[in-house]
């Protein structure tokens, strides 16, 4: 789960969109809002995030399960991943993230979801694929960071993508609000950790492309929200996380839209 908290805005958030002073303009088309939030050199260092495009993906439909209702987010959510992979023909999708919590674990069910195809026969496909989900070190005794470091060398894909669960400012976007960006990822930092950050530089690959769903909030945002920003929260309800209370159809409903848009990305 990577929380980055920015100084400039005091907002603990994954979510770049939530970052700026005024949202972009959005485009909406069958229920799925689309933001676009490109950070250069400048906004880099206001908003504290690596440079790179945001896109964000909003819809509703996860919330009640309306699995009919999910394919113009699929369509969308594959064009961004096509989009932002472009050039590269193989893939390496990593499921970072502690699967024993159920807030944490869309990587790892995620990629338990994808149609891996490394290893066939050339003529059966275009775009290649593998997966996997490295755990946490709390878990293993090993940085997700050295795990993925050493897969990727193993593999030598193209592009590696990240699948993780991410921390909003806004309770109305959790479950419903899909994060996609070319900039990577620092695995453990919203609990404290990470060793280090999964980019297209430290894993010496094309692209990273990293895909996340928040899922949980902090309970200093939500008092915040519902009684100003102004008003003192003690520490130890400072860094308490809250999650819906249906988590485990959300997260296992976002890990399933993400999975079907990158098979149809890949052609899978």
């Amino acid at each position: 789960m990577a929380d980055r908290t920015s100084i400039k805005t005091a907002k603990r958030t994954d979510m770049a969109v939530e970052l700026l002073k005024e949202e972009p303009r959005a485009r909406s088309r069958s229920g799925v809002k689309k933001t676009e939030v490109v950070v250069d050199s400048r906004l880099s260092k206001r908003l504290n995030r690596p440079k790179g495009r945001y896109v964000t993906l909003e819809c509703a439909a996860p919330l009640f399960a309306r699995r009919e209702k999910y394919k113009p987010l699929i369509d969308d959510m594959a064009s961004v991943i096509r989009s932002l992979s472009e050039g590269c023909e193989s893939f390496l999708a990593v499921g970072v993230g502690n699967p024993l919590l159920t807030a944490d674990a869309l990587g790892a069910r995620t990629v338990s979801l994808l149609k891996t195809n490394r290893g066939l026969s050339p003529h059966c496909r275009h775009f290649e694929l593998s997966a996997f989900a490295p755990g946490v070190s709390g878990v293993t005794g090993i940085e997700s960071v050295d795990v993925v470091k050493s897969i990727t060398s193993l593999v030598k894909p193209d592009c590696v993508l990240v699948i993780d669960s991410l921390a909003s400012a806004a309770v109305s976007r959790l479950g419903t609000a899909f994060q996609l960006c070319d900039s990577g990822l620092v695995p453990g930092s919203g609990v404290g950790g990470g060793a280090g950050a999964l980019s297209a530089s430290s894993l010496k690959v094309k692209r990273v492309v990293s895909i996340g769903v928040p899922l949980v909030v902090y309970a200093e945002t939500i008092i915040r929200e519902s009684v100003g920003a102004e008003v003192a929260v003690s520490e130890n309800v400072r860094d308490l996380l809250v999650t819906p209370k249906d988590i485990d159809l959300l997260m296992g409903e976002c890990a399933h839209i993400i999975a079907e848009a990158v098979n149809a990305a890949l052609g899978l």
